[in-house]
């Protein structure tokens, strides 16, 4: 298999986005166990980040940090954009995939 720059941008991108969401996840519910009501990370944060590719780190910061996964709005809104992404990424790689690709813009292995 191979990687284009192209690809290997978008990947590098999504590692850091996912990262950086899951940290925030962390960051978050750390403040939240500090400070009972405190006002934190806002959810509009968090869905503007998932939008941007960082759902998985959501989800991920969901189940390994057990927070916020009881607002309703996580529970329904974020699968949906997850699956959305899922949709997107497949129709995307696929007429990708199904263009020529030029030898020169392959990473070297």
């Amino acid at each position: 298999m191979f990687m284009t720059k192209e690809l290997y941008i978008v990947l590098i991108y999504l590692i850091i986005i996912n990262f950086v969401t899951l940290i925030m996840f962390y960051v978050d519910k750390q403040e939240h166990k500090r400070h009972r009501h405190a006002r934190g990370i806002s959810s509009h944060t968090f869905f503007t980040l998932a939008v941007l590719g960082g759902s998985v780190g959501e989800v991920l910061g969901m189940l390994f940090f057990r927070h916020k996964r009881h607002h309703k709005e996580f529970k329904i809104l974020l699968p949906i954009i997850l699956l959305g992404q899922v949709i997107l990424a497949v129709v995307v790689l696929r007429m990708y995939f199904s263009t020529a690709v030029n030898p020169n813009d392959l990473l070297p292995a």
